[in-house]
């Protein structure tokens, strides 16, 4: 029977609080970094809960849980934004883990999307700084939603993104790293339909006002997101480094319905499962990580 995974936070790991006390004592232990796939996604965090709920292996594991809700690649590489990864990573206080978990890009790719069309003085935004293009650049409304994508914007997020995935590597293989080497695991992002449901407090929604400005119709929302979301896999899947796993758990949950509000099938707002949605999530991405784990 496989024992569910154990989370601690880095405090508690750092300053040997007794809620950590069995923390050494488990066989395989992983560092997680990442965003609200990994921590909350919403003001009531027991209305989502976390991907790694969900997360079970024939091995006693473990991780210690980084991730904080919003945070982007370049923050997660960032030692002075991030201190207590970069300390259980590279600091004093660094342990040799079996596998650094990666939760990454989700929250890249969602800003990207909500450039707007015109920026805080009126003026337009070029192209190649955006992911959508106004009705006068794509001619109108086509069928297909490849027709709404700003190519040029498109080669912008890569040229951003790419380069900091090759830091995050570079960081675990770093001299001062206990764990260079070690395999990092990432998991893709399921496909998210577009709908007027926030995660309370004025947070969220994020795609829907997005594809309401550029006048996308609503025919359109779903192909044009899910073509995103495959554009980031196919990105990841894509890079060749070291020990860089990426486990796709795209297609795992059943899809918000479209016009809906609040939590639906599995999902709790428009961007982050629901309790039952992340433990699907988190049984494919163990099941992943299991099968590649030395």
């Amino acid at each position: 029977m496989p024992t569910p995974l154990k989370q601690y936070s880095p405090l508690d790991v750092m300053l040997s609080r007794p809620a950590a006390a069995h923390f050494p004592q488990h066989p395989r232990r992983f560092l997680a970094q990442g965003d609200s796939w990994f921590s909350f996604g919403s003001v009531n965090p027991l209305a989502t809960g976390n991907l790694m709920d969900g997360m079970a292996f024939d091995v006693d594991s473990c991780v210690v849980n980084c991730a904080h809700p919003g945070d982007v690649l370049n923050h997660m590489v960032d030692k002075r934004r991030e201190p207590m990864f970069a300390n259980l990573l590279l600091g004093a206080q660094a342990w040799r883990w079996d596998a650094i978990l990666l939760s990454p890009g989700g929250n890249d790719l969602i800003d990207f999307i909500r450039v707007p069309s015109h920026d805080a003085d009126g003026q337009p935004v070029p192209p190649f700084l955006r992911a959508l293009l106004t009705p006068d650049e794509r001619g109108g409304d086509p069928p297909l939603a490849a027709s709404y994508v700003s190519e040029q914007g498109w080669d912008t997020f890569v040229q951003h993104i790419v380069p900091q995935f090759h830091e995050f590597v570079a960081m675990r293989d770093a001299a001062s790293s206990q764990s260079a080497g070690v395999p990092i695991f990432v998991h893709t992002y399921d496909f998210i339909t577009p709908r007027d449901a926030g995660a309370g407090a004025g947070a969220g929604p994020w795609l829907y006002p997005a594809l309401r400005e550029y006048a996308v119709p609503q025919a359109v929302w779903i192909p044009l997101t899910r073509l995103f979301l495959a554009r980031l896999t196919a990105l990841m899947r894509s890079m060749a480094l070291a020990q860089f796993h990426v486990i796709d758990t795209q297609g795992t949950l059943d899809p918000a319905d479209l016009g809906s509000q609040g939590n639906d099938h599995d999902w709790a707002n428009e961007i982050h499962p629901n309790p039952g949605g992340y433990r699907k999530l988190g049984a494919v991405f163990a099941q992943g990580i299991e099968a590649l784990m030395p």
